[in-house]
């Protein structure tokens, strides 16, 4: 399940250009 999130993380700071979400990984 951490790989899903950590790619969900990834489009999701890509797309907002956030790092919280990238934090997540």
């Amino acid at each position: 399940m951490g790989r899903l999130a950590g790619k969900v993380a990834i489009i999701t700071g890509a797309t907002s250009g956030m790092g919280r979400d990238t934090a997540y990984i």
